[in-house]
């Protein structure tokens, strides 16, 4: 199958012990990898304010963008993965 490029951006909740970027980074990239993805590039958007508080009272997340390649299905396996994790708030991925 052909691989085709994407663009994933991750927000994940900076609250705890193991809450930083330099944390999550190596912790996503491995995830995406075990989804038979393979990130291209990383950039850290940094911390933003959500329009509305959370449910769970955040306020604000960190936000991680990931261009990565893939299958077709890695997207879906990586949302599966992805929702397994306490620290990930939301995911968006689209194809590029």
């Amino acid at each position: 199958m052909n691989k085709k490029n994407y663009l994933a951006t991750i927000v994940f909740d900076p609250r705890g012990s193991d809450g930083t970027s330099d944390e999550m980074i190596p912790k996503l990239s491995e995830l995406i990898r075990e989804s038979d993805g393979e990130v291209n590039k990383v950039e850290n958007q940094g911390n933003h304010d959500f329009s509305y508080p959370q449910k769970n009272g955040l306020s604000s997340g960190t936000y991680l963008q990931f261009e990565i390649s893939g299958l077709p299905t890695t997207p879906d396996i990586l949302k599966k993965k992805l929702k397994l994790e306490k620290k990930v708030d939301r995911v968006l991925i689209e194809s590029l």
